[in-house]
């Protein structure tokens, strides 16, 4: 989707990526490349992390007339290394904001059929802090509630059976009861009995909409599983006040009535399982601690939470990334990042980002090249067709300089390289070929103490701004998703290029990674390591010298 209003001389074009498709993009570029002349464009692209390389050609064309706004610092850096000025903000209006939430000083819990086996868990683990906590679940009029009872079995937090004018104090737990709506007003408890709303009473809705009043941004919703509509009409008034919304994720609930009604509103923060909603609440109401102490914790939370496993990445590495991370973000407290981290995707993502370092040239290494040129292609040449897998390929730059080299031997067209990486913007940038200009002057240096002897320029097509790869190049490079930690083996190859990845991982993770990487080896091929990096022992291979091992090799 695409709106595009204009005053005057000027246009204004605002695109969204999750409800953005193909065909929106075209038609950006059409506008684009109307040559009308006579307006200035200012586009915003919300929650874009990259752009295709069609568009990116069609902003250059009308630069002089262009203003760009960014709310991904990713992008932000993409755009600026190509030559297109932008400016990057972290927020536009409320519905894109990046928010800190102020401290939690009361949790709602409301469900029905279904939710107090989830209530009692979470209420069990729940760290023991200065709150108030209100439970509403649906109960028929004549029917006794013994669920405070039971959760005072499960916790240290003072459990009530909520009734008329009783003063709400922290450290404790009231339990909304049978035939009454439950109110809070200036720190007191209302029982009424008035009509139900929608069919219950007590009504979640009256309990949220009197709580966030009292509480206002300090307030934490939680709507578990159930059936009706209760929960879902408070929830445009709790997000307005900037409340935290958290609606148990329906696939897990027998009864998923009441949380897809709440998740049609749109007025939510997440949708979580159980577990993850245990978690969250663990870090958001824990207090300061060390990140040492807690890095372990953190890491599993993450996994938890986004499905992202640096469980075994090598710790002081991932230390010093996260500590770079929050200081970038005026972030002082461990305990402070790690709930924001878990409450704002966007940071989340400038996180991966610290997490996936993307330092590469290319050419790097340029004796390496050297080496696979006079070792390796003889070897290669050989073969009917080769396929070379670049794991870890970061920004694209080494399977392109792979393909430039195999293209100076006359082996292009018989070969197949295969580029992942775990970053999926990252990817996208690669696949586009697009790099800056003045990563020329280093190409020709790297290119040329390789021992390449061709002209260095003849791969790229070179416009004022930026260079692109040449379509011959792009095409013989494949690049998608694939991570060394949790996927398997994709194919055999005669030759894998795996530089600089190892180091950031801890014994453990290295060795399932040279598991996969011999599995993903056919016989007399080669294998291409960092310079900080070495085969372990029990492996077979031979050094070639500059880090290249050959598989197959025994000593007799």
């Amino acid at each position: 989707m695409i709106h595009i209003s204009h005053s005057k001389k000027i246009k204004k074009i605002l695109l969204e990526d999750s409800i953005c498709n193909n065909e929106a993009i075209e038609q950006l570029n059409e506008e684009l490349c109307s040559e009308n002349h006579e307006f200035t464009y200012e586009i915003t692209f919300i929650d874009f992390k990259s752009i295709p390389v069609s568009l990116l050609k069609s902003l250059h064309k009308v630069k002089d007339r262009l203003k760009i706004t960014t709310t991904h610092r990713s992008l932000w850096a993409y755009l600026s290394k190509l030559g297109l000025n932008n400016k990057y903000l972290d927020c536009i209006g409320d519905d894109f904001s990046s928010r800190v939430h102020a401290p939690i000083k009361a949790i709602a819990i409301g469900g029905s059929a279904g939710s107090i086996e989830k209530i009692i868990p979470i209420i069990e683990s729940l760290p023991y802090t200065d709150i108030s906590i209100f439970i509403v679940v649906h109960v028929l009029a004549d029917e006794k509630s013994y669920l405070s009872d039971i959760l005072q079995h499960v916790t240290a937090y003072k459990v009530h059976k909520a009734t008329h004018n009783m003063k709400v104090e922290k450290n404790s737990i009231y339990v909304a009861q049978p035939n009454n709506h439950l109110i809070v007003v200036d720190g007191f408890i209302y029982l009424e009995s008035e009509s139900k709303l929608n069919y219950a009473r007590p009504s979640i809705d009256i309990t949220f909409k009197s709580l966030v009043y009292e509480y206002k941004e300090s307030l934490l919703a939680i709507l578990l599983c159930g059936y009706g509509s209760d929960g879902s009409h408070s929830l445009k008034e709790l997000k307005e006040s900037n409340c935290e919304i958290i609606i148990e994720n329906p696939k897990e609930c027998e009864a998923k009535e009441m949380p897809l009604n709440a998740i049609e509103t749109k007025n939510f923060s997440k949708i979580l399982n159980l577990d993850q909603i245990i978690k969250y609440l663990k870090i958001s109401l824990s207090t300061t601690v060390d990140i040492k102490d807690e890095i372990d914790s953190f890491l599993e939370n993450i996994f938890l939470i986004y499905g992202y496993d640096y469980r075994d990445y090598e710790r002081s590495s991932i230390v010093r990334r996260i500590e770079l991370t929050m200081s970038q973000n005026s972030i002082d407290d461990f305990k402070e990042f790690e709930r924001a981290i878990m409450d704002d995707e966007n940071l989340f993502a400038k996180l991966v980002r610290a997490f996936s370092i993307n330092v590469t040239t290319f050419f790097r290494n340029p004796e390496v090249f050297n080496k696979v040129k006079k070792e390796i292609v003889p070897v290669l040449e050989k073969l009917e067709s080769i396929r070379i897998w670049c794991a870890g390929c970061s920004k694209g730059k080494e399977p392109y300089s792979i393909a430039m080299l195999l293209d100076e031997a006359g082996l292009l067209g018989k070969c197949q390289i295969y580029a992942t990486d775990f970053n999926k913007t990252i990817l996208e940038e690669a696949k586009n070929g697009l790099f800056a200009k003045s990563e020329l002057v280093e190409f020709e240096k790297n290119y040329k103490d390789s021992g390449g002897k061709e002209d260095s320029r003849r791969w790229f097509n070179i416009e004022d701004d930026f260079i692109e790869i040449k379509k011959e190049i792009r095409d013989r490079v494949l690049f998608f998703k694939h991570n060394l930690v949790t996927d398997s083996s994709i194919n055999e190859f005669n030759l894998i290029f795996c530089r600089n990845v190892l180091i950031y991982f801890n014994e453990k993770l290295q060795k399932h990674v040279f598991h996969t990487l011999d599995n993903s080896l056919d016989k007399n091929s080669f294998l291409v390591l960092g310079e900080s990096e070495r085969m372990p022992e029990e492996y077979k291979y031979k050094e070639l010298g500059n880090k290249i091992y050959i598989r197959g090799f025994h000593d007799n």
